[in-house]
């Protein structure tokens, strides 16, 4: 139990760190090194656990931002340390980097101390739920099984870093690998060996997965064009781990693995699947066995619709050495497209023995490590099986077919209702020491506990590999502890008769009955039941039964209020308002007949009754729009409004809009003539007179804006003695007496008006005309009037501006031209 171990047990926690899933040790330093979520701390082994370096190692705020864009959660968009690889004096780690993998290489006795950065694609999983390996070789290649793509579609064994050329498994051919979990990996002489299991295409009968061996050349260079980039050594198999039985009870799903390679001997851990009942088994495979079947006969289909069938293996005794990878000369067309399918092997790796070493029901092993003890008779193989609630079973295995395996220990690591699931599971073979990664802590536990064992009888019958009784020193030992070997006593000959330690239990619960009790000075009554801790007795040390033996219920209460709720804010922020707070009678409520609360559950009061509201501040309303600046032609009005009981009203207190914008109609003015006045022209004794008058047309809002400046001449000849009177131009020409010297010289049209001077605020254009009409006979007028006129336009005002009042508008100029007429009646 977990009390028991208390002693021995030390534990490893680094505040605001998790997911201590990575564990590996450096034995240059005597110091384990953990892989958390962004944390690489080494701890030093000797107790108790203590921290001596630690390498923060965090995602940065964009690479999080786009995790998040993507839809992913805070927990999944943090870095978490997923392959941890001691490669000499460096420390090459791998973390998720929020789906942006990346890895790093670390000097081994200073972690923060970073050599080189490189993407983690292909060498680290995107999500950290999903499985992957990793080893490094002795010549520095980094093989690596794990999704390769942020949905984790894209599984792959993928090999790198190394002077070899970086090679993969085919992309979506589910024939390669069918949606794998990958357990472990190990390099063995010239093949990297990789376990996992994934859902069987040669089982025809639904879905169903299956636990694989697969290997490669660690000299494959991949195929030339055919498999180019892509292994040409690459072969799969299914490992057996069954029951045995007319109907064979399979546990198809391997969880983890531990080698032995000094045995050449493989442990795995197999469970059912996780929509079946919960079942456990430990089967142990030779490595020849393995090599023996990926000497065999392939199985292959020809098509999706064709039955699979074992097929010759074309070169049986394959080896890697035979591949001189210089010149290619084995890769033949021929060889490759064998290469290419037939990649399953036909026969099933079967386990050392027919009967799993171990099997539990009701239970799920997640982690296995395997400790090869020295006893006093031979070795012993000590097994160690993480569950998924936070044990660890210590387990002996089979001395032979005849005797089995035997249970030796549970080991409980947290308190009741306060389990979790192991996560890594390290042995540290030098100090015989047991390391356990769950999520918020590392616990060391040592593996020999001998101590423990107080009497002979104990030490013997624990059946302990570790342990025996120092007939001198009179004490359970190890055997490094022990005065002599023959004075050391062990007999490991059948498993212990286990004086299990039994916690108790309770049994079922007595009928509901009444009984009473006191609430607040009044009695009350209730139902009651108990139940005694007898299913079963504790026993042998163990502990009493944890929970109630007592159960009340329905007993009467009387209710009681609640504490006031704090006052709301006031109703208004200036002026009387008013303030509620209230209270609930629900502490407790009236239960089974008890009483009700009494008294009010709502309270009122004034609030603010001295803070006067200042005076309000407001624009009066607009008063009517003044008189239009002109009749027509577009002018300006304006209305005005003043701010009451103060000044600071937002806006303005005039506004201006457009008003009387349709056009003038044309008015004409013309003056009266002149009197007549001699012209310094004689003829025939007579002579001439002449005199104006002036006329103007245009489009303005008033005549009164008029301003003459067109002329009009008029000219009569009149006798020198005044016999005939004075005739008119129109006179003269019907009688032939006066000719084209009273023509005139005239003007050109009028050119366009030129851009206005300004955009706003009344601005200035201008046009012209040219008097270049021939020069008129006998001394004819030239050309009368301006060659330029002026105009006002763009007479609204701009942004910001007041127009002028009436009063200050100035009248509209209208520059009229002369025109020379010649003299003719009217």
């Amino acid at each position: 139990s977990l009390s028991t171990l208390f002693p021995w047990i030390h534990r490893f926690r680094a505040e605001g760190t998790v997911d201590y899933s990575q564990l590996t040790f450096d034995p240059s330093q005597n110091e384990l090194i953990v892989g958390a979520r962004y944390y690489i701390p080494p701890t030093p082994p000797p107790c108790p656990l203590s921290l001596s370096l630690e390498a923060e190692w965090h995602c940065d705020e964009f690479t999080k931002g786009a995790c998040f864009s993507r839809g992913k959660s805070e927990e999944e968009c943090q870095n978490y340390i997923r392959v941890l690889l001691v490669n000499g004096d460096r420390l090459f780690t791998c973390g998720t980097n929020a789906f942006t993998p990346i890895c790093t290489n670390r000097t081994l006795t200073n972690l923060t101390e970073i050599h080189d950065q490189i993407s983690g694609m292909a060498r680290c999983p995107y999500n950290p739920l999903h499985n992957s390996t990793a080893l490094i070789t002795s010549s520095g290649d980094l093989y690596a099984a794990t999704a390769m793509d942020f949905s984790g579609r894209d599984p792959a064994i993928y090999r790198s870093l190394g002077g070899l050329p970086p090679l993969r498994t085919a992309q979506y051919n589910s024939k390669w690998l069918n949606e794998p979990n990958f357990v472990s990996s190990y390099d063995i002489g010239n093949f990297t060996y990789f376990f996992f299991r994934e859902n069987a295409l040669e089982h025809d009968c639904g879905r169903t997965v299956f636990s694989r061996a697969a290997r490669v050349c660690k000299n494959d260079i991949g195929g030339r064009f055919l498999l180019e980039d892509t292994w040409t050594t690459f072969m799969k198999a299914r490992l057996n781990c069954s029951r045995p039985g007319e109907i064979p009870f399979n546990y198809n799903e391997l969880q983890g693995t531990f080698y032995l390679p000094e045995l050449d001997l493989l442990y795995g851990i197999f469970t059912t699947n996780v929509n079946s009942i919960a079942a456990s088994a430990v089967c142990a495979f030779n490595l020849s066995a393995i090599t023996r079947v990926f000497g065999g006969p392939f199985k292959y289909q020809e098509n999706s619709r064709s039955a699979w069938l074992p097929y010759p293996n074309p070169n049986p005794d394959f080896q890697c050495g035979t591949i001189d990878y210089g010149s290619y000369l084995n890769l033949t067309e021929r060889n490759l497209q064998d290469a290419q399918k037939f990649l399953l092997m036909n026969e099933v790796i079967q386990p050392v023995q027919p009967v799993p070493y171990f099997m539990e029901d009701d239970v799920r092993f997640s982690h296995v490590a395997v400790d090869v003890v020295q006893g006093k008779d031979m070795l012993f193989h000590i097994i160690y099986l993480a569950t998924d609630y936070g044990t660890i079973r210590k387990v002996l295995s089979p001395l032979n077919q005849s005797m089995g395996s035997c249970l030796l220990d549970e080991i409980e690591l947290f308190p009741p209702r306060r389990k979790q699931p192991i996560r890594s599971l390290l042995i540290l073979h030098s100090s015989s020491e047991l390391y356990v990664g769950v999520r918020d802590q590392v616990i060391k536990i040592p593996l020999m506990r001998c101590d423990f064992h107080k009497t002979r009888e104990g030490c013997v019958g624990a059946r302990d590999p570790y342990c025996g009784w120092d007939l001198v020193l009179r004490k359970c030992t190890t055997l490094e502890e022990s005065v002599s070997m023959s004075q050391w006593e062990q007999s490991i000959t059948k498993c212990p008769v286990r004086n299990l330690t039994l916690d108790g239990g309770f049994g079922p619960w007595t009928g509901w009955g009444a009984c009473s009790h006191t609430d607040g000075g009044s009695a009350g009554s209730c139902l009651c039941r108990t139940r005694p801790c007898d299913n079963p007795k504790p026993q042998c040390g163990g502990q009493s039964c944890h929970g109630l033996s007592v159960e009340v219920a329905n007993c009467s209460r009387n209710g009681v209020w609640s504490p006031w709720t704090l006052w709301i804010p006031c109703s208004t922020s200036c002026g009387i308002g008013f303030q509620v707070r209230q209270r609930s009678c629900s502490n407790p409520t009236p239960r089974h007949g008890g009483r009700v609360c009494v008294g009010q559950n709502r309270e009122e009061r004034y609030c603010n009754e001295h803070l006067p509201c200042p005076p309000h501040v407001y624009w009066s309303a607009w008063s009517a729009w003044e008189r239009c600046t002109v009749p027509c032609g577009g002018g300006i009005q304006s209305r005005r409004r003043t701010c009451e009981n103060g000044n600071e009203c937002p806006g303005c207190a005039q506004e201006y809009q457009s008003c009387n914008t349709q056009p003038c109609s044309d008015l004409k003015k013309t003056t009266p003539w002149t009197p007549w006045t001699p012209v310094n022209i004689s003829d025939n004794g007579g002579h001439y007179e002449q005199r104006f008058r002036y006329t103007c047309k245009a489009r303005v809002p008033e005549a009164a804006l008029l301003e003459v400046g067109r002329q009009r001449i008029e000219m009569r000849y009149c006798s020198r003695d005044g016999s005939t009177g004075c005739s008119t131009d129109r006179d003269l020409l019907r009688s032939g007496k006066i000719s084209g010297h009273a023509v005139t010289r005239d003007w050109t049209s009028w050119s366009s008006w030129s851009q206005c001077s300004r955009d706003c605020s009344r601005g200035i254009r201008s046009r012209k005309r040219f008097c270049d009409s021939p020069e008129p006979p006998h001394g004819g007028q030239t050309c009368l009037g301006p060659a330029q006129e002026y105009q006002e336009c763009n007479i609204t005002p701009c942004p910001g501006e007041y127009p002028p009042t009436p009063t200050q508008k100035k009248p509209i100029k209208q520059v009229i031209t002369q025109e020379i007429v010649s003299e003719k009646n009217r």
